[in-house]
């Protein structure tokens, strides 16, 4: 049994005990802030063709979440989320303003919500291939800990089983 196995998060997705797929998302983003002081956790999520990026679900700020819809995964410079599905890599940028890499449109939004530094790391579901990113942001620039890396590993994996479990569904797989 792995911890991943063992984590109540997990069972009541399992289980059908959240209400939806996005409160046991939200959730995660919960119990990850809890665990990153400071942190402001996040996810975005594929259409099913994995083509774009469909939807975002960040619970301490929505307006961001909005913004992020329909965002195509070709050119991969759009930003860290992008670049972090299309390529199969860990994005970590400390200081957004500095940040060159990416589209300027990608900058200004998030230093327009106040974030400064964030690592956007890939999703998987069982088929091995990206699905989304799991994203963690802070407000000022800095440099990820080892603490943040292991915590990422975790909240990414977590968010792919969460999401592969209701892709599994029944009445999931019928829509």
């Amino acid at each position: 049994m792995t911890a991943l196995d063992a984590n109540p998060l997990l069972d009541n997705s399992r289980q059908g005990t959240y209400p939806s797929l996005d409160s046991a998302l939200i959730s995660l983003c919960d119990r990850v802030e809890a665990l990153a002081p400071g942190s402001i956790a996040g996810l975005t999520i594929c259409n099913t063709s994995r083509t774009h990026i469909e939807r975002a679900i960040f619970p301490r700020l929505p307006q961001y979440a909005a913004a992020i819809v329909t965002i195509p995964l070709s050119p991969s410079n759009f930003g860290s989320c992008v670049r972090a599905v299309a390529g199969g890599e860990v994005i970590t940028c400390p200081d957004i303003s500095k940040e060159q890499r990416f589209d300027p449109q990608w900058r200004t939004l998030n230093l327009d919500h106040g974030l400064r530094s964030l690592q956007s790391r890939p999703l998987y579901l069982r088929d091995g291939k990206p699905y989304g990113t799991f994203l963690l942001a802070y407000r000022e620039p800095r440099e990820e800990t080892g603490w943040d890396v292991a915590l990422m590993r975790f909240a990414a994996d977590a968010a792919g089983l969460i999401i592969q479990s209701d892709l599994d569904r029944p009445d999931v797989a019928a829509e």
